[in-house]
């Protein structure tokens, strides 16, 4: 958490093996849709090559996953003076993501506004390079190990008061990557946060 103001991302082994099986056997109950090829207003385009599921009602061990991470990012938050963001935080938008082998993964981009705080990105399965970067340009580019059990963390808006998003994209994947992700998304209604 400490990374987050002035890197943007902290990546770090989180989940061993077993637990991955058991959260990849959930995803693949998940009903995935092809993305869409290209996101974002002229000139500032987004090319993606992946399959996703989104925010799905039907209850799994990827529930037990995000409470457990909740905890450990209030229990962050509580040890960080001032807090870098209201407790009790939790998150309200998840989606799964399938980058096939080959896949041209997804260009340069900021997430979105609406997505405070921290957003979680777990990969379960796979090999493909995660980078963050200055700008669309890839200036610095920095690549992060996105391994099986590895977390990457990254700061989303508002975190510790700081409004500038980091630039990222996967390319590379030399071995069908999947990865889980939870964010917090301010504009849901609040009854749909846990």
């Amino acid at each position: 958490m400490q990374l987050l103001p002035t890197e943007g991302v902290a990546a770090f082994p989180l989940v061993d093996q077993a637990g991955c099986q058991k959260m990849l056997a959930a995803v693949n109950e998940l009903p995935f849709r092809a993305c869409t090829p290209v996101v974002g207003p002229k000139g500032k385009e987004v090319e993606q090559d992946f399959q996703i599921a989104m925010n799905f009602d039907q209850p799994t061990i990827l529930d037990d996953y995000q409470k457990a991470l909740e905890k450990q990012i209030n229990q962050a938050f509580s040890l960080m003076q001032p807090s870098p963001y209201p407790q009790p935080f939790s998150f309200n938008d998840k989606a799964a993501l399938i980058y096939k082998e080959g896949s041209k993964g997804i260009t340069p981009h900021r997430d979105l506004l609406c997505f405070e705080a921290v957003i979680a990105i777990l990969t379960l399965s796979g090999e493909a390079g995660f980078y963050i970067c200055d700008d669309r340009e890839k200036l610095n580019a920095r690549r992060y190990a996105a391994e099986p059990g590895v977390m990457i963390l990254m700061r989303g808006r508002n975190f510790a008061g700081i409004e500038e998003r980091p630039y990222h994209y996967v390319k590379g994947v030399s071995k069908e990557r999947v990865g889980y992700g939870l964010r917090y998304n301010v504009k849901e209604p609040a009854e749909k946060a846990r």
